[in-house]
């Protein structure tokens, strides 16, 4: 008997400008991670749920789940839908939370998480109808991650809260332009340092590090959904030198930004 028998992958899909909606009541048990914009939850009609930036709560069977947008706005949403033994046994123990009165459990390394999640699609991409083993290793890796979720007190004072969660959202939405991190901390009267850990409380990462981040995902979406040079698709996201973006995205993804479009174009 395989040891990663008795789990069976069904939905997933990622939509980084997602808009819509859903009234269901699910057949599968779902991790949805909203990784950036404004969402909403509510479950059984009950208490509504309203949060921005990266979010994860789980859809199962037995309950009615709405969730959404925040009107006229879009969302990167991500989810991934599994059944099977395994998955209960999953569900028994508790290493999948089941939780209607506090569904929301905000995700503390967001770009892990969702790098997590596009390793599992892209494997079950790959691999469909049978079950890679490694997929359900990372399914769990991706369980451990909402248990480290799990809060344990507000990580920036409330009052800086707010101004840091914008920073981030602004940075994930128009990572192209020359951000000036030094600046932004002496705009609010903090050292680089604590400046540093307040923005990597909030993104999961340090400012360069997380605009990188940002940029070579822009990158990855303008390698796949067009058919411009490298040399302009570096340039649009806010890194100058070829070379040096190419060195980056390879050290990111482990392949060249063009075997990267040969690999997925057409693939989304």
């Amino acid at each position: 008997m395989n040891f990663f028998d008795g789990h069976y992958f069904s939905l997933y899909h990622s939509s980084p400008e997602f808009r819509g909606e859903s009234h269901h009541v699910p057949i599968y048990y779902g991790i949805q991670y909203n990784h950036a914009g404004k969402l909403w939850l509510q479950i059984d009609h009950g208490e509504r749920f309203e949060v921005e930036g990266a979010y994860v709560f789980i859809t199962h069977p037995n309950a009615f789940f709405e969730y959404g947008n925040a009107p006229g706005e879009s969302r990167h949403h991500n989810f991934l839908c599994s059944y099977g033994e395994r998955v209960e046994e999953y569900v028994k123990s508790g290493l999948l939370p089941i939780d209607n009165l506090h569904p929301l459990r905000k995700v503390r390394n967001p770009e892990r998480f969702l790098e997590t999640m596009l390793r599992i699609m892209s494997l079950l991409r790959h691999a469909a109808p049978v079950v890679p083993p490694r997929a359900v290793l990372l399914y769990e890796d991706l369980l451990l991650q909402i248990q480290e979720s799990e809060p344990d007190g507000p990580p920036v004072p409330a009052f800086q809260e707010e101004y840091f969660g914008h920073l981030v959202s602004e940075v994930r939405r128009h990572p192209e332009r020359g951000w000036e991190f030094c600046s932004e901390a002496r705009r609010r009267n903090l050292t680089p340092a604590h400046f540093r850990r307040l923005f990597k409380a909030v993104s999961g990462l340090p400012p360069q590090q997380f605009l990188i981040q940002c940029r070579l995902q822009q990158a990855a979406s303008l390698l796949v959904g067009t058919g411009e040079p490298v040399g302009v698709i570096a340039e649009r996201v806010g890194i100058g030198n070829e070379f040096y973006f190419s060195r980056l995205f390879k050290a990111k993804y482990r392949i060249s930004p063009l075997e990267y479009r040969r690999e997925f174009a057409g693939r989304y």
